[in-house]
């Protein structure tokens, strides 16, 4: 749908986004720009968390689909350190780093 609408380069990020991407060579997240929206998705629900914490509550909502959720865990900490070392950052530091950006992003919203 992206790509019909002219936003071709935005298609591999979102497809590539969900916890069930990291299950599917078809969808996992290839590039940079997949990779950190995948990183950061995983990190985000109503408020910031570990990829850890986030999958955990993820399967706690979604028991049905708790072995393929626990199933992705090992690939989206792989893709979290991918990013850290990328940027040269232990992945504490790039996890501090993007809960600051959530942390101004959603006082920005707050205050609108």
């Amino acid at each position: 749908m992206l790509e019909s609408m002219g936003f071709a380069e935005l298609a591999p990020p979102v497809a590539g986004h969900p916890v069930s991407a990291l299950l599917d060579d078809r969808r996992f997240p290839r590039g940079w720009p997949s990779v950190v929206v995948s990183v950061a998705d995983k990190h985000v629900a109503q408020v910031f968390m570990t990829i850890d914490e986030r999958l955990d509550d993820m399967a706690r909502r979604y028991p049905r689909f708790r072995v393929e959720i626990n199933a992705a865990r090992r690939p989206a900490l792989a893709l979290e350190q991918e990013l850290a070392d990328a940027i040269g950052l232990p992945v504490a530091g790039l996890v501090d780093q993007l809960r600051v950006a959530w942390q101004a992003s959603a006082a920005e919203r707050a205050s609108r």
